[in-house]
């Protein structure tokens, strides 16, 4: 057999294997999902049904409620007024409230009246004594509450009807202490023309089935009538949970009988298409693929026996033409796929290394440029500082020119540190370390890029420390930061979100945490660690392990010079610390900056300094989880020169007040807060040094035990707090120790 003729039988086996599953399938999943589209809507039907008939049970309810809470209700069951009954249950009365029933019981469950109203009766007939035995029992819960307002709603079958039966308690709106003094019991039967209603409403057949055949736990079942319709079952439950009847809806089966065309339909274009696919992918086949490879057979067997060079014209062939093509391809390939290979990669590797020629050389040319323009500026812009500056003290303070030359100052200052940001990127300089704050470098950084390197991304920043002091070249630590937000815009196409987040590493990690990346090799101590994270495609796998290597990038040719992560590493390894990267679980990429954390007192330098104010550089330990008030409320009380500590929750503060030589005169605390609270920490304190005063400040007091209050803290402030007030007080404690509310 031709190997042309294997092929046709081959596609048309395929193709019909093909065609015949997708009809199946397409019956199988038009059918399914009809079904349950058909169920769905069957049981919101039902839900729909029980919710008109509760809405028929509350109008009742309220109705009752309305009588049993009116002060002539009262005045009847204690003797005062004999005609409440007839003067507001007439047959009229009850025909309009569709009642059936209408019962008055005293507090002891005696009936005191009942008046029933039959349909086509002209008058009411009284309420049989069987009646009244069957209605007591549910009458007692509801005299034996101690709630004034109680009102039992319920179900029950009732010699082959359903009736909706509400009872309410009877007392004055007025004077609720006096008890309950009766209940009002009120019975609508769910009759023929009940049921006609609530199937107007409804838009469907509708009718009562008081043979219940779903389970016990189910709210509905259905039955199939024939291909037209169906019967829905809707459990309908007493004021127990127990099933007392269903209500049985009749639901058209359009859907059902839409979804069978749909399927039959699906399955004929499913056929119809696999007969068109089969045909031409048999003309295809021959016309492109068979003949062709019949003719290449031979001329790539004469090809492959005498060499690329010396091959003639193609002539003849053999009996099985695949095979032989398959070798005679193969065999060619083998004599030159290693000069070809060797030639490739040669020349990939000498253009490679003339780019990244080029592109130091640009780099270089670009860092003395921007060099040169940056120190004539700096010299024009000491000039103008300057002549500001002699021009404000020639003034007195309060000449109206005197603010403007202070705001003149004040941008000189920042187009100064832009000036110094750009110097940087034009020499390699050892580092200069001196303390700074991670924060304002980062601000600053921010201020920087925002001028164009990055836009039209958003930069979120999440400070999780508030102790962000490093000893390191603000300089070369911005280039780092510069670089990598540059990296993290150019990965997500110069728009999206670049999270930055600063927070510390303790080393060594407890047992069973896991080192991040770039930590590994890093010594035992406190680091600050800023991760820069992307949302982009992320560092691929086989990259993880090169993107600090020198010239290694992914950019395309003009966009990179692979110098930037390298020469990053570089300057954090100068300062001692360690840099990595990973890919996130959610996407994009994350590089961490590993620095170690300044190793001088973070108390040492406060905001403004001691000057003699009602501080007198006095040390409080100051514990609120909320960012934005720690740094706030600290300002203020350095400001009237309190030495602030700060910690975020009550595990920091008690570290500060435990581990540390700092020795705390006041400690202000919140008591809302993670993983330890204010009162355990003035618990823990007290333990260690009941001398210590503690203030607590906070908006939840009235969650502190008032012995906790008394026994734990000098003062219990609410938030806000005045600062005049919070001064008063603090000074106060020091003073006499006293406990203020």
């Amino acid at each position: 057999m031709k190997l042309q003729h294997k092929a046709w039988a081959l596609v048309l086996i395929v193709v019909g294997l093909c065609a015949g599953g997708a009809m199946l399938g397409a019956r199988h999943i038009v059918g399914a999902s009809f079904e349950k589209i058909e169920t769905e809507r069957a049981e919101r039907e039902g839900e729909r049904a029980r919710r008109v008939l509760n809405q028929q049970v509350l109008a009742l309810a309220a109705t009752a409620r309305d009588y049993a809470f009116w002060s002539d209700a009262v005045d009847f069951v204690q003797g005062r007024k004999p005609s409440f009954m007839a003067d507001n249950f007439d047959v009229e009365n009850l025909g309009y409230l569709r009642i059936s029933e209408v019962l008055v019981f005293d507090a002891r469950g005696r009936v005191l009246s009942g008046v029933a109203r039959r349909e086509g009766d002209a008058r009411l007939q009284p309420v049989s004594a069987e009646r009244q035995l069957s209605l007591r029992p549910l009458v007692t819960p509801v005299l034996a509450s101690a709630d004034p307002k109680t009102v039992l709603q319920t179900l029950r079958v009732v010699d082959g009807q359903l009736e909706l039966l509400v009872v309410a308690a009877v007392h004055h709106p007025d004077h609720a202490a006096q008890g309950l003094q009766g209940a009002i019991a009120m019975v609508r039967r769910l009759d023929q023309a009940e049921l006609d209603r609530l199937a107007d409403v409804l838009m469907m057949p509708t009718r009562l089935a008081f043979d219940l055949h779903g389970a016990a736990d189910q709210d509905f079942h259905h039955t199939v009538l024939d291909e037209q319709s169906e019967e829905l079952h809707a459990v309908l439950r007493d004021h127990q949970g127990q099933p007392v009847a269903e209500l049985v809806l009749q639901i058209d089966r359009r859907l059902h009988q839409q979804g069978q065309a749909l399927a039959w339909t699906g399955m004929g274009l499913a056929a119809l298409a696999g007969v068109l696919a089969a045909s031409l992918l048999v003309l295809l086949l021959d016309r492109l693929l068979l003949r062709r490879l019949q003719g290449l057979h031979a001329d790539l067997t004469r090809i492959t026996r005498q060499g690329p060079n010396d091959a003639a014209p193609a002539r003849g062939g053999s009996d099985d033409e695949l095979g032989q093509l398959a070798d005679g391809i193969n065999g060619l390939l083998a004599r030159v796929r290693q000069d070809v290979q060797a030639q490739q990669e040669a020349h990939a590797q000498q253009e490679a290394l003339q780019i990244q020629l080029m592109q130091s050389q640009k780099t270089e040319a670009l860092g003395r440029l921007t060099g040169g323009i940056a120190h004539d500026f700096n010299n024009s812009l000491a000039a103008i500082t300057g002549w500001v500056r002699l021009a404000d003290e020639d003034l007195d303070r309060d000449h109206p020119s005197s603010d403007a030359l202070q705001q003149a100052l004040k941008a000189t200052r920042y187009a100064d540190g832009l000036m110094r940001q750009l110097l940087a990127f034009g020499r390699q300089t050892p580092p200069k370390l001196r303390r700074l704050h991670w924060t304002s470098l980062i601000e600053e950084t921010r201020q920087l890029v925002a001028s164009g390197l990055t836009k039209s991304c958003e930069l979120v920043v999440d400070y999780r420390v508030d102790d962000d002091e490093v000893d390191a070249d603000p300089t070369q630590l911005q280039q780092v930061l510069v670089n990598l937000l540059i990296n993290a815009s150019d990965a997500m196409q110069g728009k999206g979100r670049i999270e930055l987040a600063l927070s510390a590493l303790e080393l060594p990690l407890q047992a069973g945490q896991t080192l991040p990346a770039g930590a590994h090799e890093l010594p035992d101590g406190r680091y600050l660690v800023l991760s820069v994270c992307d949302h982009g495609p992320g560092v691929p796998a086989d990259h993880l392990g090169r993107v600090f290597d020198p010239f290694f990038t992914t950019k395309g040719k003009g966009r990179g010079t692979g110098l930037g992560l390298s020469v990053a590493q570089g300057i954090v390894l100068r300062h001692h610390g360690g840099i990595g990267v990973n890919n996130r679980p959610e996407g994009g990429a994350c590089f961490h900056i590993y620095l170690p954390a300044s190793q001088r007192d973070v108390a040492v330098d406060p905001i403004t300094k001691p000057d003699g104010g009602p501080g007198q550089g006095r040390h409080v330990l100051f514990v609120d989880d909320d960012q934005l008030v720690r740094h706030a409320w600290s300002a203020l009380l350095e400001r009237q020169g309190w030495q602030v500590t700060r910690a975020r929750d009550g595990e920091e503060g008690w570290a500060q007040f435990s581990q540390t030589e700092k020795h705390f005169d006041l400690v202000l605390t919140d008591q809302s807060m993670p993983r330890l609270d204010g009162v355990g920490l003035a618990r823990r304190i007290r333990e260690a040094s009941a001398s210590t005063p503690i203030i607590l400040i906070s908006g939840h007091v009235n969650e502190v035990d008032a012995c906790d209050q008394q026994t734990l803290f000098n003062a219990v402030l609410h938030k806000p707090v005045d600062t005049n007030d919070l001064g008063r007080v603090m000074q106060d404690v020091l003073a006499t120790g006293s406990t203020r509310y």
